[in-house]
C-alpha cells in the first residue's frame, strides 16, 4: 500500500510539472494526489465497491483542494486536477478503446460501461465536495496557511 501511494504521489509531482502547475504547489499538488489514492485504497479495503471508493477519494480530494486553495490562494483546480490524475481509469479507457478498433464489442461493453461509471463517479465526487459550504475551507484554509513555509505563500 505505501509503495502505491508512493508511486501516486510520484506520478502526480510529473504530472504537476508537465502540465506547468505553479512551482510553489509541487509537493503539495503531489501529496494530494498521494492523499486521494490512499483514501481510494483505504475505502477498497473496507469492502466499498470501486464506484464508492472513488467517489469517496474524491469527495475527500475536493475538500482537500478547496482548503489548500484558499491557503496557498491558488484556484483549487490547481490541486483537483492533479490530485484527480491517479483515480482516473486510465486502463479502462485504454480497454474500452482497443475493444473498438478490433471489434471485440464484448470488451468495449463492458469495460466501457465500467468506464463511464467511474467517471460518473468522479464527476459524483466533485460535485459533493464542492457542495459543502465554503466557510469549512475557508477556516480550515487559514489555519493552514500559517502553518505553511513563507516561499510557499503568495504575499
Amino acid at each position: 500500500m505505501a509503495g502505491q501511494i508512493l508511486s501516486a504521489v510520484l506520478g502526480v509531482l510529473a504530472f504537476a510539472i508537465l502540465f506547468h502547475a505553479p512551482r510553489r504547489s509541487y509537493l503539495l499538488c503531489a501529496l494530494c494526489g498521494g492523499f486521494s489514492w490512499g483514501i481510494f485504497l483505504a475505502l477498497g479495503a473496507l469492502g466499498m465497491s470501486e464506484f464508492l471508493a472513488s467517489a469517496g477519494a474524491v469527495v475527500a480530494l475536493t475538500l482537500l483542494s478547496r482548503v489548500l486553495s484558499v491557503a496557498m490562494k491558488l484556484p483549487a483546480t490547481v490541486f483537483i486536477v492533479t490530485g484527480i490524475f491517479p483515480i482516473v481509469p486510465g486502463a479502462g479507457i485504454y480497454y474500452t478503446a482497443y475493444g473498438l478498433i478490433t471489434g471485440d464489442m464484448a470488451l468495449f461493453q463492458t469495460r466501457g460501461m465500467e468506464t463511464l461509471a467511474l467517471a460518473g463517479a468522479i464527476a459524483i465526487g466533485i460535485l459533493v465536495g464542492t457542495s459543502i459550504p465554503v466557510a469549512v475551507p475557508r477556516v480550515l484554509g487559514r489555519a493552514l496557511e500559517r502553518l505553511l513555509p513563507r516561499a510557499m505563500r503568495r504575499g
